[in-house]
């Protein structure tokens, strides 16, 4: 498989998010996972929805992350949650289906397929990483 272009239509997530430095993601992360396992129950998600793992910036060396659900409206959002609007865009697509800790290269080989194809990516580093029983569909969005 290769690398491709696809759209998104928008959608409205809500989930649990942080903002860190870019060397505690690999610690701080796991553990927004398990809260968001915890407290995942108490989002009104979409039926048949998989949860998300939303890069929603990088300036500098400080990410911001969430990790939710898609939802219908932005309208009951949970203590402690945050609602986002996500516009429809272009991504350029990848199926990873190694070892999570292996993502990083599927990103790469996104990022290498942008470049051949003189395609600008987001300077934001906007991602979705889509979690689909073991899957994972990773999306970077194009400007």
């Amino acid at each position: 498989m290769h690398p491709k272009i696809v759209d998104r239509h928008e959608l409205y997530v809500i989930g649990l998010g942080l903002t860190c430095e870019e060397n505690e993601l690999h610690t701080l992360m796991p553990e927004l996972w398990r809260e968001f396992s915890r407290r995942s129950h108490e989002i009104p998600a979409e039926p048949g929805s998989y949860p998300l793992d939303l890069s929603l910036g990088q300036r500098g060396t400080k990410h911001t992350q969430c990790i939710g659900l898609p939802v219908a409206s932005l309208d009951h959002v949970p203590k402690g949650m945050k609602g986002h609007h996500i516009p429809s865009a272009r991504y350029v697509f990848w199926k990873h289906e190694g070892p999570d800790i292996e993502i990083w290269k599927s990103f790469e080989k996104i990022q290498r397929f942008a470049q051949k194809q003189g395609i600008t990516l987001d300077p934001l580093d906007f991602k979705i990483d889509e979690t689909r029983d073991k899957t994972h569909h990773l999306y970077q969005r194009i400007l």
